[in-house]
């Protein structure tokens, strides 16, 4: 029989080797960086490059990828300015319809007249002169011109030069108005035409005075263009929409799109969803446009500051696994220094943005069998060996021990 002293000194030893292993377990390092996704307004799914991130996720071991998608910025306030102005011009409350036209005008030279149609922008400025001219029913064609029919002149000649083959109802614009429309078109079918080329990035697209978008890709050229003011917009997948009032006056006239700027995941928001899942850091993957255009991945901690940044092509082969290979060590290496240092980041001031249910695209990585992968498992459960083992050892020991007293 074994003596009292080593069965004790066998029982402590086994406690404190298992006690040991549920702390080595206890202390395994969790993933500190949570992936996401970000889904920008109107871009088509990316099933490749979500299936690229979800696939270094697991393979670095980092928490399931999260999708955010960007919220489309506002609506344009245009039309609803632009049907309460013509109310109040049919009211001959010109005062009011003129708050609102002017409004509405502001909008568009900075939009291109985005949520417009060509006849409603012809509109806008139909009744913006209407409204500068206080043309009512007992207003005259032939009335004398006065400073303010005049000056709505040229609002006279825009409508025109969008839409010079319109017929207007007699019905429902007032004789004057009539007239001095008839006398924008007549002047605007007198004046020369030409061609206007629009250059910019491939993935955007461009329309003039609000007709059909076209791919700017290789250059778009607007032919037989009347001369006039004129508008354009352009839009594009993962910026925000632009668009400007282009005087062209000549037989020929180049535009180029400006840079814009981008749509994004800001880095508040990003850290707002680490916080939520545990995690010391958010790695942002981000398309930044269309089809051609890169893809950003971001490191940003908790206190919303970004951290590192790459940029790569997602044709090439690995480069979102090297991307997140990368990012993953350089999060380690900052979470090493800040803990060094005894400065944690801390959480920005002000409210946290409110956050949608996450959609998660990935479980968290599944443990390694036994029978397919023995290396891998026994790696994920090195701690339960190793008391296992010593436990083994400590019997054979002790065996012997009793063996040799014996």
């Amino acid at each position: 029989m074994l003596r009292p002293s080593l069965c004790l000194t066998f029982a402590i030893l086994t406690a404190a080797t298992l006690a040991s292993a549920r702390a080595a377990r206890a202390e395994e390092p969790l993933p500190m960086v949570h992936p996401l996704y970000v889904h920008l307004p109107d871009a088509p799914e990316e099933d490749a490059l979500r299936r690229a991130l979800t696939e270094a996720a697991l393979r670095y071991r980092l928490r399931p990828v999260e999708v955010v998608d960007v919220p489309a910025p506002p609506a344009p306030r245009a039309p609803d300015l632009l049907k309460t102005g013509i109310i109040n011009a049919q009211k001959i409350a010109f005062g009011e319809a003129l708050h609102d036209l002017d409004a509405a005008a502001g909008e568009v030279a900075t939009t291109g007249g985005a949520g417009l149609s060509t006849d409603e922008l012809s509109d806008l400025y139909l009744y913006r002169a209407i409204a500068t001219a206080h043309a009512d029913w007992n207003a005259t064609a032939d009335a004398p011109a006065t400073e303010a029919r005049t000056r709505a002149y040229a609002d006279y000649l825009r409508a025109a030069t969008l839409t010079p083959t319109r017929t207007l109802s007699t019905r429902e614009i007032p004789p004057q108005a009539l007239a001095d429309f008839a006398r924008a078109v007549a002047e605007v079918r007198q004046r020369p035409r030409g061609a206007l080329s629009v250059a910019g990035s491939a993935d955007a697209q461009v329309s003039l005075d609000a007709g059909a978008p076209m791919a700017v890709a290789g250059g778009v050229v607007f032919r037989d263009l009347v001369n006039g003011e004129h508008l354009i917009r352009v839009e594009e997948i993962g910026h925000l929409g632009w668009g400007a009032v282009v005087s062209f006056n000549q037989p020929m006239a180049d535009v180029t799109i400006p840079p814009r700027a981008l749509l994004g995941l800001d880095g508040a928001t990003a850290a707002a969803h680490a916080r939520r899942m545990g995690a010391q850091f958010a790695l942002v993957l981000e398309p930044k446009g269309g089809p051609h255009a890169p893809v950003a991945l971001r490191l940003i901690d908790t206190a919303g500051k970004e951290r590192d940044a790459v940029v790569v092509t997602p044709s090439e082969a690995g480069a979102i696994d090297s991307a997140v290979m990368r990012l993953d060590e350089t999060a380690r290496r900052l979470a090493q220094a800040d803990a060094q240092s005894g400065a944690p980041p801390v959480a920005p001031a002000g409210t946290a943005p409110d956050l949608a249910p996450p959609v998660l695209l990935a479980p968290p990585p599944p443990k390694a069998q036994l029978g397919e992968d023995p290396a891998a498992w026994a790696r994920d459960h090195w701690p339960l060996l190793t008391a296992v083992g010593v436990v083994l050892l400590s019997s054979i020991v002790l065996g012997a021990a009793v063996s040799a007293d014996r």
